[in-house]
């Protein structure tokens, strides 16, 4: 090793020769080493310009030593970890969180919205989707691509664009919008192209263009009306100033901008801030003075970082529901309101000016926002008539439910006169479940207050730390959608080995497949949901609501639990237990070190548990193995039996003993508390003659 380091010697000295105070000064902070070749290890800093003088430093160590160099990037975290990657999954706090998946948004642009009037709904919600695909192809780039850029081209899937709208829109309908030429505010259509594909023409998919920051026709003539009307005229460059510092309720009417009577939709130009001043002046190239302030003019106007962030659980599942139009009003009124982080304070109502004839032109429906309920009914009118034809039965009852579904999201909770007409104030609710989802959420809720037997917190805590467990269970909910099956039946069919779960997990699984079957069919059955929703849900919140500290055991720093944590009395036997006798054919030393570490009660729980398991020869052995090898006592129903009085247990176990004699089987020959624990135990064993061999050895065993 002397040698090398001499040679390093002489390589060092042949390079600082060169005097290239660059090489010199990365050289001296990186570290030389030999390994057979020779090394030289650098940190980050000095790597990339080490790089480019590999070829010069290799030629060196070649012709001063015959061997090898090699270069090498210096780790900046320890071994085992990765500097680049992280592994994240996704957790919920509550069943509410789990279903709605908050983390999961659609960034609406605030600015989308003053369009409705103008074009309506469902080309809005096809200009939102669209957004959203700009964005995901967008988003590899950071911060600089927090919207679409004009002239960004992706590849979208029609179906993935109708999927994510909830179905709400037709393929049909999609189609036919764009024909109808409502879309060329967002986007244009480009010229058809065609490939060669095995010597025959063929028609390329359509090519659309984004416009970019565009104005709504009448924010566009408000804006011009606004310029002239301050100076624009005499100096461009000053009135564009004050409009750039100015807010913007001077120049567009808020909360949104209807269309005047008459004016017909499609028929004006689409025109954005440069636009609007090109016009005016009657130029097509603005100065680049006159440019740089109609390009903070339009951000400042049009706002493209100011988004409605909507969960898209509100997009698969509501809005199907509500429909295209009272969804979009709903967004709009959602985007009045706001929460004030600075003084804590959240504004969920707000003054419509002009009621109802405000709303039928936001949306462009009569007869839309007359669905929206009032907060307190009116006692005012006829008497309501119950005797009515099946006919107007059908109707009021359509009508009636319309309402309920409006009144979910959107309720006039005040009116007030003024000269023209009158006004509504809206109250705007946040998303919440759908009737479908929260029947599930209260199932769920149902089911882990109250956990079916023979189902307990272990099982569920067995689930939650076992990656494999919620994997298996997760690929066998979509294999079997209708009823979940047994370990043992998917190794028949090869979804998995006999080696994925150890024993006492299969049990696990066995009883967590049967109590989801037993409380969820009928919910599956009848279309709520599926098993594999459930599952999801259920590793959702496995680290929030499964594991308990109840369920999760107290562990030691060397990965054991911890006796001393364990609760006053629980490491000592009750009265009844006689240790002695129990270990009188185990060795005199083993016992008595079983009893200096205040290890009687795990060892008879893990006696209980090996009594009860079919595949175990020698339960003493066994228990006096596990007892000393992990010093932490067996499975909870086994230390639940281990805290029993001997006597209860021997009563126990000879009436489950007669009952199986007599033919009983399962819960009818095992009863009460402790019964439920002895068949959980011996879930491996399914024949009764199994089940009466092991009962009468325990019952041996502790006699």
């Amino acid at each position: 090793m002397e040698t090398e380091n001499n040679a390093w010697s002489g390589i060092t000295a042949s390079l600082n020769a060169l005097q290239d105070q660059t090489l010199t000064s990365v050289l001296a902070d990186s570290l030389l080493g030999y390994d057979g070749n020779y090394v030289i290890q650098a940190p980050a800093s000095a790597y990339t310009t080490l790089c480019a003088y590999f070829p010069l430093i290799e030629t060196v160590v070649q012709d001063q030593t015959g061997k090898h160099f090699r270069l090498n990037l210096e780790p900046s975290v320890p071994m085992g970890t990765d500097s680049v990657t992280m592994r994240m999954q996704l957790g919920a706090s509550n069943l509410t969180e789990a279903i709605l998946n908050p983390e999961a948004i659609v960034a609406v642009p605030s600015y989308l919205l003053r369009f409705v009037p103008f074009v309506g709904s469902a080309p809005i919600l096809i200009a939102t989707a669209l957004r959203q695909a700009f964005y995901f192809a967008s988003r590899h780039s950071g911060a600089s691509q927090l919207y679409p850029i004009s002239g960004s081209e992706v590849t979208i899937d029609v179906q993935s664009i109708l999927t994510m709208l909830g179905g709400s829109i037709s393929r049909a309908k999609f189609f036919r919008i764009f024909k109808s030429g409502q879309m060329d505010w967002f986007v244009t259509r480009a010229e058809a192209a065609h490939q060669f594909v095995d010597g025959k023409i063929r028609r390329l998919p359509n090519t659309y263009f984004y416009q970019g920051q565009v104005l709504t026709p009448g924010d566009a003539d408000d804006l011009g009306a606004w310029l002239l009307k301050n100076g624009f005229d005499n100096d461009p460059l000053g009135t564009l100033d004050a409009a750039l510092r100015g807010p913007r309720s001077e120049i567009f009417r808020f909360p949104y901008r209807l269309p005047a009577r008459g004016e017909p939709s499609g028929a004006a130009q689409v025109r954005s801030v440069r636009q609007v001043v090109s016009q005016l002046l009657n130029q097509r190239r603005l100065e680049p003075a006159l440019s740089a302030l109609c390009d903070r003019l339009s951000g400042h106007l049009i706002r493209p970082e100011s988004f409605l962030a909507v969960p898209w659980y509100w997009f698969k599942n509501v809005l199907p529901e509500l429909g295209d139009d009272l969804g979009m009003l709903y967004l709009m009124a959602k985007n009045c309101c706001y929460i004030d982080w600075a003084r804590g304070q959240d504004r969920d109502r707000f003054w419509v000016a002009g009621g109802l004839e405000s709303l039928q032109a936001w949306i462009g429906s009569e007869t839309l926002p007359k669905r929206i309920p009032h907060e307190r009914k009116s006692r005012r009118g006829r008497p309501r008539n119950e005797e009515i034809s099946p006919e107007s039965q059908y109707t009021r009852d359509w009508r009636e439910s319309n309402r309920d579904l409006a009144g979910q999201y959107l309720l006039r909770t005040a009116t007030r006169k003024n000269d023209a007409a009158s006004d509504w104030q809206l109250r705007v609710f946040d998303v919440h479940l759908t009737a479908r989802d929260e029947t599930l959420r209260q199932a769920l809720a149902a089911f882990l207050h109250s956990l079916p037997e023979p189902l307990n917190e272990e099982s569920l805590s067995v689930f939650a730390e076992n990656s494999l467990f919620q994997s298996l269970m997760l690929a066998q909910s979509k294999a079997h959608p209708s009823r979940l099956c047994h370990f043992e039946t998917l190794v028949n069919e090869g979804l998995c080995q006999n080696e994925t779960l150890d024993g006492a997990a299969i049990c696990h699984f066995d009883t967590l497949a049967d109590a989801l079957n037993c409380y969820f069919e009928t919910l599956v059955t009848a279309g709520i949901c599926q098993f594999d929703t459930i599952i999801k849900i259920l590793i959702k919140i496995k680290n929030s609501l499964l594991i308990t500290e109840n369920s999760r055991p107290t562990k030691s720093p060397d990965g054991r639990q911890d006796p001393e944590s364990q609760a006053d009395g629980e490491t000592e036997l009750m009265d009844g237990w006689d240790f002695e006798d129990l270990t009188r054919e185990v060795n005199p030393v083993i016992s008595k070190s079983i009893s200096d570490q205040k290890l009687e009660l795990a060892f008879v729980s893990w006696l209980i548990q090996a009594s009860l398991s079919p595949g175990v020869r020698s339960p003493l052995n066994l228990a006096v193995s596990r007892c000393l090898e992990t010093r932490m006592p067996a499975s909870q129903p086994s230390q639940r039996l281990a805290r029993t009085m001997p006597t209860d247990l021997r009563n126990a176990l000879r009436v489950s003993i007669h009952r199986l004699e007599s033919g009983q089987s399962g819960r009818y020959a095992f009863g009460g508390e402790i019964g439920r624990d002895l068949i959980e135990l011996m879930q491996g064993a399914e024949d009764l003659a199994t089940q009466k061999r092991l009962a009468r050895r325990l019952l041996d065993g502790i006699s």
